[in-house]
Order: C-alpha cells, then structure tokens, then sequence
C-alpha cells in the first residue's frame, strides 16, 4: 500500500468526511520521516506540532529522578499532540523507537485546512474525545490492576508492541522494573505449559 493510501485508509475511519473532503486532505497532508532515535519534543520545549503515526512507532517518556518513565506509545493512525493549548514547555518527550513517516502539523496548518474544510473541526472533536475515553480506561485499568494483569492486557490490546519495543522500556510503561517483567513472563510462560 502506497503512502497515500495509507493516509487516505487512517482519515477514512472518520466517518464524518465526505470522499472529496477526505480527497482534499490527503493531497493538503505534511508527511516527514524521522529516523530511529530522532526527539521531536524535549522536555522543556514549548511544542507546536501535532503527529500521526504513518509508520512506525514513537515513544512519550518522562525522565523523574533520573529514571526514563515510559507514558505512552504511539503507533500506526495514532495521534499525538502537546498535553496543553497555552504554550506551557512541555514535561514530555517524544521518541521515535523505529524509523517513522508521520503526519506534521501546527496550528496554521490546521487553521488553513479548517477553512477549506470546516466538517474537519468534528473530525478533531471526535479524536480529542477517542483519546480523552481510551486515556480514561487505560487509567482505571491500570490504577486497578495488578503488574501481571497489565502486562496479560498488553498482550491482549497491544502484543504487537512487545515486537517492536524494548522491554525495560515495556517495564516502564507497565510501572515495573526490567527484572519483575521478566518473572512474570516467565511465570505466564510456565503456566501455559
């Protein structure tokens, strides 16, 4: 599937754009590749950019006490865009953990595109809520939650994960350390047998 394609197919799942709206869009998209490794925010930073994921997979993390804290991944037709709307410098990192081709925006490239297409406002009103619900659950699942029932549910929702990302890093993001990941995979691992 082409690069195009691809965009055309993530817009698409927006069922309030019309063909020739969606049409518009992928033709007025900013796409940009980012090698691995390469931050697009850095702590401290004001962000003014907005991403999706084309390809890829692209890490949010906090350093607290020296210590990489992994928040967030964001892969294929994920969005993801600065925690606030007032310019506050940014507590986050953004971390490309493979090659990506992302969408870029920013805040006139959004004003330009909502003029041409103003349904395009109920598109990010309907993202901005997706994302509010998903963070919600995700929050309650993990506040509620043992270590090893977040890791069965990341194996659930997200195994494709695991393939693409460094365990301590997983750890991280599973509010447990390197070692306490590796027992409870191998716990799992023996139960199954």
């Amino acid at each position: 599937m082409g690069l195009k394609e691809k965009i055309r197919t993530m817009i698409s799942k927006f069922k309030i754009l019309n063909k020739e709206e969606i049409e518009t869009l992928v033709e007025k998209t900013i796409v940009h590749e980012f090698k691995k490794g390469t931050l697009l925010l850095r702590e401290g930073q004001v962000p003014t950019k907005c991403f999706m994921v084309v390809e890829g997979c692209v890490r949010e993390y906090i350093i607290k006490d020296g210590e990489e804290k992994s928040t967030a991944f964001f892969m294929e037709g994920d969005t993801f865009t600065p925690h606030s709307i007032d310019s506050k410098p940014s507590k986050y990192y953004w971390e490309c953990t493979e090659d990506c081709i992302l969408t870029v925006s920013n805040k006139s490239y959004e004003e330009e595109v909502r003029a041409l297409l103003p349904r395009l406002n109920d598109v990010f009103q309907e993202i901005a809520i997706d994302k509010l619900n998903k963070s919600k659950e995700e929050w309650n699942h993990f506040i509620s939650s043992s270590p090893e029932e977040r890791y069965l549910n990341l194996l659930e929702t997200k195994s494709h994960l695991l393939e693409r990302v460094p365990h301590h890093q997983v750890a991280s993001y599973l509010g447990i350390k390197p070692q306490s990941l590796s027992r409870i995979r191998k716990r799992i691992l023996d139960q199954k047998k």
